[in-house]
C-alpha cells in the first residue's frame, strides 16, 4: 500500500540572479498559466517570493504598475487558499536600481549563506517584513514560516537558522538530497543529506537533531544520463529557448555561472540526479521520481511531503502540458494537494 502523501507545489517566484527579467513576463505572466492549470485539480501552489527584490524594485516610481501588478497576484493567490512564502537572494539586498530596466545587484553577495549574522537578520527583517505587510491586511492569520534561499546557497547554514528561528521561520525547503553544485561562488552540496522525508535541523541543514528548524526537502531521484540530457535539451527548446514566453534575461552568476564553460561543466557531471521540477522536466520523469521518493520512504508512519519545484522564468508551454498530466495522474493516485501549513496539521494529528 502507497503511503500517505502530501504534494506541495512549489514555485520561484522571481527574475533572474543577475537582476535581468521583465516581471510581466518571468513572473505575473506564467505564474497566472500555474495558477490556472493548479486551479483545474484545487491544487493549491506556494510561492517562494523573492521579497527583496519586489522590495527594491517597488522604490522606483516607474515601476508602480509592474509592482502593483505582482501585489494583486499573490494577494488573490493567497485569497483563493494558495501561500506565499519566503525566497532571499541577497545580492537585491541594496541594489541600484536608479534604472528600473537594469537594476545593479552585488553580484559578490550571492550566498546567504556566506553572510555574516548582521546581514543575515537584515535581510530576513526586510524580507519577511515585506511578505507580512502585504497579505496580512487580506488574512489575519498569514504566517511567513517557510524559507527557501536564492541559488539553494544555504551553507553553511548555522547563522542561516538561528535568523530563521529570530522570525519565527521554523520551516526550510532548500535541501535537495544527493544534489551537488560546485560552481565558484554557487556552490552546494547535499550529498550528505539524512535518507528521510524531513527531518529537524538545529544548524547544519543536512544533520539531523532532536530539534530545530524542519527541513522539508525538495524531492531528488536518479535517471540515466541519457534520458536527463534528452529532457533538458527539449526543455531549451520549448518556448522561448526554455522560458516563458516574452522572457528574456541572464543565467550569469557571480563568476559567471551557467552561462560560463565551467557552469556548463558542472551541469554535464549532474546529469542523472534530478530534481521534481515541473517547469523543466516531462510527466515520465515527473512520475518517476515520485514513485522513487515514495517507496524509498516506503514505511515511514508520518505522511510524506512531496515537494516539487518550478520556476516562473521557466514556465513553458511543454511545462503546462507536463504539470497538467502530472497532477491529473497524482490525483488518480490519491495523493493529496497540500501546502507546508497542511502537511503539518496532517503530521501533528
Amino acid at each position: 500500500m502507497r503511503p500517505a502523501a502530501h504534494l506541495i507545489l512549489t514555485v520561484d517566484y522571481e527574475l533572474f540572479g543577475d537582476g535581468s527579467g521583465d516581471t510581466d513576463c518571468c513572473v505575473v505572466n506564467p505564474s497566472e498559466k500555474i495558477l490556472e492549470i493548479s486551479g483545474e485539480f484545487s491544487a493549491p501552489v506556494t510561492f517562494f517570493v523573492e521579497a527583496l527584490e519586489f522590495l527594491h524594485l517597488g522604490r522606483v516610481p516607474a515601476n508602480r504598475a509592474r509592482m502593483d501588478r505582482v501585489s494583486a497576484q499573490l494577494i488573490s493567490a493567497v485569497k483563493n487558499g494558495h501561500d506565499a512564502q519566503l525566497h532571499l537572494h541577497p545580492q537585491w539586498h541594496d541594489a541600484d536600481v536608479t534604472n528600473s530596466l537594469e537594476p545593479k545587484l552585488d553580484l559578490a553577495r550571492w550566498r546567504v549563506g556566506d553572510l555574516d549574522e548582521i546581514e543575515v537578520n537584515r535581510i530576513f527583517d526586510e524580507g519577511s517584513a515585506w511578505l507580512r505587510d502585504l497579505l496580512r491586511p487580506i488574512d489575519e492569520n498569514y504566517c511567513c514560516n517557510v524559507f527557501r534561499a536564492g541559488g539553494w546557497c544555504i551553507q553553511p547554514s548555522a547563522t542561516v537558522v538561528g535568523a530563521m528561528l529570530r522570525q519565527g521561520i521554523d520551516m526550510d525547503t532548500t535541501v535537495a538530497p544527493g544534489y551537488r553544485n560546485t560552481t565558484k561562488g554557487e556552490w552546494s552540496d547535499f550529498r550528505h543529506a539524512p535518507n528521510a522525508p524531513f527531518w529537524h535541523a538545529d544548524a547544519d541543514v543536512c544533520t539531523a537533531s532532536m530539534n530545530g528548524i524542519l527541513e522539508v526537502p525538495i524531492v531528488t531521484g536518479g535517471i540515466s544520463r541519457w534520458r536527463h540530457l534528452y529532457a533538458l535539451l527539449q526543455s531549451r527548446r520549448a518556448g522561448h529557448g526554455g522560458l516563458a514566453e516574452g522572457c528574456h534575461g541572464s543565467y550569469q552568476g557571480p563568476h559567471g555561472g551557467a552561462d560560463s564553460i565551467a557552469g556548463k561543466i558542472g551541469k554535464l557531471l549532474r546529469l542523472g540526479h534530478v530534481m521534481l521540477d515541473f517547469s523543466t522536466m516531462p510527466v515520465d520523469v515527473l512520475i518517476d521520481v515520485t514513485e522513487q521518493w515514495l517507496a524509498k520512504h516506503y514505511g515511514v508512519a508520518a505522511p510524506i511531503p512531496i515537494v516539487a519545484i518550478g520556476h516562473s522564468k521557466n514556465f513553458t508551454p511543454r511545462s503546462a502540458s507536463a504539470l497538467h498530466a502530472y497532477l491529473k495522474w497524482a490525483a488518480a493516485e490519491d495523493i493529496r494537494f497540500s501546502t507546508f501549513g497542511k502537511w503539518r496539521e496532517a503530521i501533528n494529528e
